[in-house]
Formats: structure tokens, C-alpha cells, sequence
């Protein structure tokens, strides 16, 4: 009879193949280390030790992991130490040893690999076709969202109280009273409901934003700069992450598969040179975008630099409450007019200078913040920050911590897996979350 091997893919004659007794074979799975016992043949004419069924089995290094125990031993350092995963699944199996903390982080790597790579043959196969607007989008559908009150509830009567008046409450910043004024006469909104307003994405329109974040390499003073994206419309939203031009690239396929071509598009960011880069070339097809440079980061960028320019708190202080006015209002030509004026009053005229160009630079994107947040739209990269929190900052930024490339990465990609609701269809399924839905 002959013999067929898995592991050399010949059909041998009969006697070439003889049984040269067992060997054992780890396996380490949700139960603990099992060895299993397995046939061990003497290839006569190729005059060596084969065992029968290798090629269906994963690749491994003396010790078959289960996909099952792959998934905990992904899942867990989302949000522990590797060494506390290693302690974990040894508790978890009642095993005195499993996968140790390195196999973990290989494990995390090597799926981040896999995912990273079918995401970049994606955007290489959408950015070679010359039309996508027949293609659908694969989105997340968006669940019912909460904003953050603008009062605490006990104020609630005080408000419904003030409301009469038309005086905002004690406890109430005059903004967010200017805002509640205004939807109170055009929508006719509860107090409950004016408690918690905020923007809302339009039908027509594409709402994205952008960051990245700086994570400690081993080696002194080298950090890894980690992008993240999140785009949202009436629809669905969808996180991304990874390295820079990659989350660029499926940016931009993401967005023209939502119809960007003929839709609102507004991108939020911290005005970065590589946003900004990206708004002006990369977007530049589409006839209805806008890019907004954040509140925040703005009035942040402000106070770094004044420290630096005025001599004294008292100086910092009347200068920053006249330079937040005039930006607040989005008079950008004010506001650098005003800083000329303290030139000669100045600590460090450099980086005066630097301030003036900072705004100067980001003139067209700074608008008039007041209206935008009486009227309930988005002033603010909120998205963005929280993308990096989620996917970034919360494992990977705490106090002597440092990463190498591939942990990072690796982490990121598997937390955007569970943000995008797509962490089943990996280890399930097999599959990754695609920009295009399937046919």
C-alpha cells in the first residue's frame, strides 16, 4: 500500500516508509500543557526521521499554541502587563507553566502583523481601482450617544428658573448659557435636554479627526509615534491606527467611501504639519471640506508660549485673557497684532515670534470658535484625543514604561480590532474588519 506524506507533499511505494516509534508533541491550550503522543516515521529513501500531518499544523518552536489560548493571551495584555497575563493563564489552566510573558508578546506582535498586512493589501487593491463610488462602505453602526452636561442636575431648577429671566445661573459658563439660549428659542428643548446639547453629525456630512501619540522606546530619548483616526457620519463611525502614511491612506479611502466627493467633509486635528499637509494635498478633490484647528490645543499652545514671553504672572494673565478674547472670536489679525504690542516688553522675543507664526500658519483654520459653539458645532478633536486614550495612552503611556515597535503596534492594532466591534470576526472568522463592505 502506499504511503502518503503531509510533511513532504510525495507518494512513496510501499516499504520506503516505516513506523521508528513516538514522540510526544506540547500543546499548550485553555486546559493547561498537554503532551500528545505522535507517530514518528524513517523515510528509507530520503534517510530521515519525518512525522506524518506537520504540514497541517500551525508553525511553532517545540510548542503548539491553540487559537483559542492565542485569543486570552491577545485579549488580556489589552489592558494588563505581559507578566501578568503569564501569571493569569498559569491561575486561569491551574498549570505551573504556560506561555511565558515574551511567547505573549510575540503572540501580540505576530497578530498585529497579520493585521497590519491585510489592511495594507487592502488600500493597495481601493487605491489602484479608479472608481469607488460604487462601493460600499464598511462602517460600525453608531450607537446612541451621550454628551457631557453642561450643569450638574442639582442646578436644573435654578436654570428652568433663570430661563425666565434670561440670566444665566451661577455655576453656568456664559457659553454654554449662549448655546442653550439659542436652542431653546429655535428647537423649544426641555431643561433635561438642554442640559446635555451638543454637535451633531449632519446627513450630508463626513466628521473626521486625527492625532497621533508619542510612546518611550528603550533606547534613551527615542520615542514611536503612534496615528490614530476616527471617522464618523449619520451612519456609522470607524477608529484607525497604525503607522503614519498607512492610517493616511485608509483616512482617505474611508472618507471618499462615505462620499466625500459630494458630502461635508470636516476634519479636526492640532494643526500638525502633517494634517495640515494632509488637508491641503490629499484632499484637495473634494469642493466641501473644512479643517479646524482645535480649541484646545489652540488655547494650550497659547499658554506654553506666553510663559515663555511675559515677565511675571501678572503680565501672563492680562495677556492671555486678551489673546484668548480676540482668538476666541477667531481674529486672528488682532491677536498678532496685540502680541506685536509687547515686543519690547517681551522675556524671549524668540519665542514671541514663534507664537506669531504659529497663528500666522494657521490663520485659515482657526475660526470664529463663539458662533461655532453657540450654533452646536464641533470646535474641538475630541474624537481624536479619545481615540489615542482608548487605542494609545491608557496601556501604553504610564510612568517607565517603554515599548518596542512591533509590542506597539501589535497592542494598537488588536485594540482597534475591539473599538471597531470587529474582534469576533479576527478570531472566529479569520477575517479583518474591511474600509469596503463585501458584496
Amino acid at each position: 500500500m502506499n504511503c502518503w506524506l503531509r510533511s513532504t507533499g510525495r507518494l512513496f511505494p510501499p516499504g520506503t516508509v516505516i513506523r521508528d516509534g513516538c514522540e510526544d508533541q506540547r500543546v499548550a491550550c485553555r486546559m493547561g500543557i498537554l503532551n500528545l503522543s505522535r507517530q514518528v516515521c524513517f523515510n528509507r529513501e530520503l534517510g530521515r526521521h519525518l512525522m506524518p500531518g506537520n504540514a497541517i499544523l500551525p508553525e511553532h518552536h517545540g510548542t503548539i499554541i491553540t487559537r483559542s489560548l492565542q485569543e486570552w493571551a491577545c485579549l488580556l495584555p489589552l489592558d494588563l502587563p505581559f507578566a501578568t497575563v503569564d501569571r493569569l493563564l498559569k491561575w486561569q489552566t491551574g498549570a505551573k507553566e504556560m506561555i511565558c510573558a515574551g511567547e505573549v508578546r510575540r503572540l501580540v506582535a505576530a497578530h498585529g502583523d497579520v493585521i497590519r498586512e491585510a489592511e495594507a493589501q487592502e488600500i493597495s487593491s481601493l487605491l489602484e481601482k479608479e472608481n469607488l463610488s460604487e462601493i460600499e462602505v464598511e462602517l460600525v453602526s453608531n450607537a446612541a450617544r451621550r454628551y457631557a452636561a453642561a450643569w450638574p442636575e442639582e442646578l436644573t431648577e435654578a436654570v428652568a428658573t433663570a430661563l425666565e429671566r434670561g440670566d444665566p445661573p451661577e455655576g453656568v459658563k456664559v457659553c454654554d448659557w449662549e448655546r442653550v439660549l439659542a436652542a431653546r428659542r429655535e428647537e423649544h428643548l426641555s431643561v433635561e435636554q438642554l442640559r446635555r446639547l451638543g454637535p451633531e453629525v449632519k446627513p450630508d456630512q463626513i466628521v473626521a479627526s486625527t492625532d497621533d501619540v508619542l510612546v518611550r522606546r528603550p533606547e534613551k530619548d527615542r520615542t514611536l509615534s503612534i496615528r490614530t483616526a476616527r471617522i464618523v457620519t449619520a451612519q456609522g463611525f470607524r477608529y484607525l491606527s497604525g503607522r503614519g502614511e498607512s492610517v493616511l491612506n485608509q483616512l482617505f479611502l474611508l472618507l471618499v467611501l462615505c462620499g466625500a466627493q459630494s458630502k461635508e467633509v470636516l476634519l479636526l486635528g492640532d494643526g500638525a504639519r502633517w494634517i495640515r499637509n494632509f488637508f491641503l494635498d490629499r484632499l484637495k478633490s473634494f469642493s466641501r471640506k473644512e479643517l479646524v484647528l482645535d480649541w484646545y490645543h489652540l488655547k494650550k499652545k497659547c499658554y506654553e508660549l506666553c510663559s515663555m514671553i511675559c515677565k511675571g504672572r501678572k503680565a501672563k494673565a492680562s495677556l492671555m485673557g486678551r489673546l484668548l478674547s480676540s482668538l476666541w472670536h477667531g481674529e486672528v489679525e488682532e491677536a498678532t497684532a496685540l502680541l506685536e504690542t509687547c515686543r519690547s516688553e517681551c522675556r524671549n522675543e524668540k519665542k514671541l515670534g514663534e507664537l506669531i507664526g504659529y497663528l500666522t500658519a494657521r490663520n485659515p483654520y482657526i475660526p470664529n470658535y463663539k458662533e461655532r459653539r453657540a450654533d452646536r458645532f464641533y470646535i474641538g478633536s475630541g474624537h481624536a484625543e479619545k481615540a489615542c486614550d482608548l487605542i494609545v495612552a491608557r496601556r501604553q503611556k504610564h510612568k517607565g514604561m517603554h515599548w518596542g515597535e512591533k509590542s506597539a503596534y501589535g497592542l494598537a492594532a488588536l485594540k482597534t480590532l475591539v473599538l471597531n466591534h470587529a474582534w469576533d470576526l479576527y478570531w472566529q472568522d479569520r477575517k479583518v474588519l474591511p474600509l469596503a463592505a463585501s458584496a
